[in-house]
């Protein structure tokens, strides 16, 4: 039973009361699923009996009195995504889930009888010919035009280009191109991050339409096509996606897509170099170049296992800086690039690759239109590794109304003056938000803050392991919740708004923790945290889990406070 309306008490802690039920007396489109079945199995058996009129008369003849003092066979519940994950209901289609909870927020699928965004349409098929060429532009980007399919929103990283292996030009391609089937179907697991995919796709009859995924190993569990079409999902040794019929046709796909969350961030197992899955013997003519940047980086696969020459090579290449000059003096471009640190996302990602698969560690470059980054392997998954260099900005539609992704917490440290694709994401949503003014619907992250963003900008990011320890004698941080909503329900988004003040003065772009304690529980239970923007203030949602018992709890809103501002919680 969902929680009935909350309320909010004066020393900012708000209870979740139960629910009172009474007797509904709504129409049948105001009725609950499970009652329009019951009315609609009763009709239908009416119908077939050819007793319908009979059975009106017989309840238009009842008397009021009798009607009102009839037992209430069904206590009214107004629907929700929770409810839905509850009884698995389906979408529209029949074939997706309504409802998915993840670490993310509540996410729903796109419905396929509206009419899909025309901004993006994927056409590329595969002709074997598709290769990355580094290049010496070392100059970061302004702004990057790009496009996210996906909820919740992967921005920027969604994964439509994927490279194994180098050639003696050091262009890069895909090892093994020979299609093996990805057949839809499984279920997802407790471990799994799930997302949602809405793409507009041009098939041509017997070509391969490349079609981006989510990560490494993602599966695919199903697909709503519309118009409804027979298609076939291949993949390759680089894990790249693709989709193909038999027929020229433009189609409309909605995925829905599971995948092993530690891909995103997860420590490299602890293993030896026979561990390893066996990297394919590089070209002979990189050997003395990647003797040269392997002395740079200070690694070497006879002193040190894998995972500490992974720590030391993201430590290396996210230290690269972009350049208006373009790196040069060697002769060779992954020396220029490596020795020179010079460079954005794809120098980064370029020569990671090329260093990690001469020493011997399964690695591929990722990119898309915006960004690039690396995928490492241990002896148990792929790793998706961001080495920073994105562009300043983004041209697209960050999709206020779905929810960012949220990844595990970065196991790698970011170099002071960071530029990672989180940085990215989050600065583009920023501004989205301040664009649409603060009633923008859906602007709102779920009440999930991203542990990877910016720490000015994005409260949950990481402790900087360069930045002095915070004074011991900061003032406390007063913390006041100015609204909560009225109605609080288990599996929804609860919206707050408040204020943070350290002595008469706003704190500004400070952490704020929503802490949930449930009745007669000692521990706390962390819902999300939100920022506070240049004036103090911090606005945004958080959501109620879906499996608390209704109860007595107490919502208690905390801060770690910053250099000026101390500690703070609401009483």
């Amino acid at each position: 039973m969902a929680p009935a309306p909350g309320s909010t008490l004066g020393n900012g802690r708000a209870k979740l009361l139960s629910v009172n039920v009474v007797p509904s007396n709504r129409s049948p489109s105001q009725l609950p699923r499970a009652q329009l079945r019951r009315r609609a199995l009763f009709l239908l058996g009416a119908a077939l009996l050819g007793a319908v009129l009979l059975l009106g008369a017989l309840l238009v003849a009842l008397p009021a009195t009798a009607q009102e003092q009839a037992p209430v066979l069904h206590e009214y519940m107004p629907p929700d995504l929770a409810e839905d994950i509850d009884f698995s209901s389906t979408n529209a289609s029949g074939q997706l889930p309504a409802a998915v909870q993840t670490p993310s927020g509540m996410i729903s699928p796109p419905d396929v009888r509206t009419t899909p965004d025309p901004s993006q349409v994927y056409h590329q098929n595969d002709s074997g010919g598709f290769k990355f060429r580094p290049d010496r532009d070392t100059r970061r980007p302004d702004v990057e035009r790009y496009d996210d399919p996906f909820t919740p929103n992967l921005t920027p990283f969604k994964r439509l280009h994927a490279y194994d292996a180098v050639r003696d030009d050091y262009s890069l391609y895909v090892r093994d191109s020979v299609p093996v089937a990805l057949t839809p179907g499984g279920t997802a697991t407790d471990d799994d991050d799930r997302f949602f995919a809405d793409l507009s796709v041009a098939l041509r009859a017997g070509e391969r339409i490349r079609i981006p995924t989510v990560g490494p190993d993602a599966r695919l569990l199903s697909v709503v096509s519309k118009p409804k079409t027979t298609l076939e999902f291949s993949t390759d040794s680089a894990g790249n996606w693709f989709v193909m019929a038999q027929t020229n046709d433009r189609v409309r796909l909605v995925l829905d897509i599971a995948i092993d969350r530690d891909a995103f961030a997860s420590e490299f197992a602890d293993v030896a170099w026979s561990d390893l899955p066996k990297v394919p013997l590089q070209p002979s003519a990189h050997r003395r170049s990647f003797e040269t940047v392997r002395k740079a980086i200070d690694i070497s696969r006879a002193s040190m296992r894998p995972r500490e020459v992974v720590t030391k090579m993201v430590e290396y290449f996210r230290a690269f800086t972009p350049s208006d000059e373009a790196p040069t003096g060697q002769g060779d471009i992954y020396l220029d690039l490596a020795l020179s640190r010079k460079g954005v996302c794809r120098h980064r990602a370029f020569g990671f690759l090329v260093t990690a698969l001469n020493i011997g560690i399964p690695a591929r470059l990722i990119h898309n239109e915006a960004h690039a980054w690396v995928e490492v392997r241990d002896d148990q998954r792929w790793h998706r590794i961001d080495l920073g260099g994105a562009a300043l900005d983004l041209d697209d539609n960050p999709h206020l109304d779905r929810p960012p992704h949220v990844p595990p917490p970065d196991q790698f440290q970011w170099p002071r003056g960071r530029d990672s694709g989180a940085d990215l994401a989050h600065r583009n949503r920023e501004e989205a938000i301040e664009e649409a003014g603060p009633d923008a619907n859906g602007a709102g992250n779920g009440g999930v803050g991203d542990p990877n963003a910016p720490g000015p900008i994005d409260p949950l990011a990481p402790p900087d392991p360069n930045a002095p320890p915070l004074p011991s004698d900061r003032p406390e941080t007063k913390l006041e919740i100015e609204e909560i909503d009225a109605d609080i329900f288990r599996g929804l988004p609860v919206k707050i708004r408040g204020t943070a003040v350290s002595q008469g003065q706003p704190c500004s772009h400070i952490r704020i923790d929503v802490l949930l304690t449930l009745d007669g529980a000692e521990e706390e239970t962390r819902l999300g945290s939100l920022s506070t923007d240049e004036k103090g203030r911090y606005s945004g949602e958080v959501v109620m889990p879906a499996n608390i018992p209704v109860g007595d709890h107490e919502l208690v809103i905390t801060t770690p406070g910053n250099n000026v501002c101390g500690t703070g919680a609401t009483d």
